[in-house]
């Protein structure tokens, strides 16, 4: 009966939804089932949305306690967004759809669950075939032989690695040929498999020099590829609106195209080369080398899509560390090349809401925020255990444009209320930062704790003292002010075991 209720509630918003293909405005996506033998200590589904350029869209949604669960989010085009229950898998998205899926929950291998999904309403006939293809992927050694794609990037030298690639292509035409054979898909399917399956060839040519130097213990410099390496990426061009469909193969793409085509050949350029280390890496002024990166992008990404989605992922990531500057400096490079509103209008709305944030901040009540003038890294080590007394402490090193720092906040939050009732002691030490984008940083992932930002000579000094070189960095500090270890492997989601014995000590 609730079945039969809820897909009598798709037909109705079925029958009111515009299925146009404008993508200038979002349209809701309705996505609801039910997971079969349910684990009843475990009923958290998981919703990631791809979009290229863009980062994913989170959606979590909760079944009861027989399964059914219920969720909804807006998007542009046409996408692929992982389910996420024990194991994820790939459904494919149109805007205004309403789909209801089942698979069966006890399951933890991709291949087995997708055996067991079963489609209904929009879309069902695309997602059951897109089903059939990512079982056959997933079941085939293309996918799982990881041995022998390390094996290849850690021997061959470039030329077998081409020969390698070849080999690579070979096996991907073979499956997507019979998966066209045996389930004979429509065009929009056909696309979806094709850009997704083809993107296994471009990760693995782009990532083989940097497994390569990591495989051998070689550092930058001692070895690299041909000037013209990365030209491959070029074969994937055009990018077509028609591809926005596998939006995950497309958004590692974009990525992959960024950071080793537009950018290898920006610092190639010989009036660049000044800011290149002999071991191979960019140092420069940051507002130079942004300049450099921006122009670069728009010099060197020859597919008009394509460069939208590069400059939208590269604004992005700034904003992303709650930087404003570098979209309202390049507000031109924005209006003149970022054309698409599927990208211009969420990038829009992310600037909005961090300067909203930086403006307008709003702490975590039972954050303390100190700025510590005139304080060297002893004095404030001082202040720390004099102000903990007795408790463990957990010290957290961060900067707010460190990516992984910022990536370990909800995992302290989560340690945090884990350890509530406890004599812990959670500290946060900002460094090397700017203290507006502190505090918008903060207000963003609402945390709580003790909350310290150091100027740049404290951060110096603190680097100096405890022999910091990167973050984040962590300290543990038993109840007599002891350091009892300290390092970046102390990351919060797992460290709660350690924290807890010494608790009992």
């Amino acid at each position: 009966m609730r079945k039969l209720l809820v897909l009598l509630a798709f037909g109705l918003l079925l029958s009111c939804t515009d299925k146009s293909n404008d993508f200038s405005i979002p349209k809701k996506v309705i996505v609801a089932g039910k997971v079969d033998n349910i684990d009843p200590e475990n009923r958290d589904l998981k919703l990631y949305v791809n979009r290229p350029g863009l980062n994913q869209i989170f959606v979590s949604a909760q079944a009861d306690s027989t399964g059914y669960f219920h969720t909804s989010f807006e998007i542009y085009t046409p996408t692929d967004v992982w389910v996420t229950y024990k194991m994820n898998f790939l459904v494919l998205v149109q805007p205004g759809d309403s789909i209801y899926l089942e698979f069966d929950g006890k399951l933890d291998k991709r291949p087995e669950i997708l055996e067991t999904v079963k489609f209904s309403g929009d879309g069902a006939k695309v997602n059951q075939d897109a089903a059939k293809f990512q079982s056959m992927y997933f079941s085939n050694p293309l996918y799982y032989d990881w041995n022998a794609k390390e094996q290849a990037k850690q021997k061959y030298d470039v030329d077998q690695y081409l020969m390698y690639l070849d080999t690579l292509q070979k096996c991907i035409d073979d499956l997507y040929n019979n998966f066209l054979v045996e389930v004979k898909p429509d065009s929009k399917v056909k696309i979806w498999a094709k850009t997704y399956i083809e993107q296994d060839y471009y990760e693995a040519l782009s990532w083989y020099p940097m497994d390569h130097l990591k495989a051998n213990n070689l550092k930058r410099g001692e070895w690299s590829v041909p000037d013209d390496y990365y030209d491959a990426l070029l074969t994937r061009l055009p990018i077509e609106k028609d591809m926005l469909i596998s939006g995950y193969a497309l958004s590692g793409f974009v990525n992959r195209f960024h950071y080793n085509y537009s950018r290898s050949k920006i610092w190639d350029e010989e009036q660049n080369k000044q800011y290149k280390t002999p071991e191979g890496r960019i140092a420069g002024p940051t507002e130079i080398i942004d300049s450099i990166t921006i122009l670069g992008i728009v010099k060197y990404t020859p597919d008009t899509l394509l460069r939208q989605m590069v400059l939208t992922e590269f604004f992005q990531q700034k904003l992303d560390k709650s930087d404003i500057r570098l979209y309202e400096k390049y507000k031109n490079i924005v209006d003149d090349y970022i054309v698409e509103p599927f990208l211009r209008e969420p990038l829009f709305e992310l600037y909005s809401e961090v300067k909203n944030r930086i403006e307008n901040p709003v702490m975590a009540t039972n954050a303390y925020l100190n700025k510590l003038e005139n304080t060297t890294a002893k004095q404030l080590f001082d202040l720390v255990l004099t102000s903990n007394k007795g408790k463990v402490i957990y010290l957290d090193c961060w900067a707010t444009w460190c990516g992984p720092c910022r990536a370990e906040m909800p995992h302290s939050k989560k340690i945090m209320d884990d350890l509530e009732d406890k004599d812990v002691a959670f500290v946060f030490l900002c460094i090397d930062s700017e203290e507006e984008l502190w505090k918008a940083s903060l207000a963003e992932f609402q945390i709580g704790g003790q909350h310290y930002f150091l100027t740049k000579e404290q951060s110096t000094d603190l680097r100096a003292v405890f022999e910091i070189v990167g973050i984040p960095h962590y300290f543990l500090i038993n109840q007599n002010g002891t350091i009892i270890e300290k390092g970046s492997h102390l990351r919060p989601d797992n460290v709660k075991d350690k924290i807890l014995d010494m608790l009992n000590k």
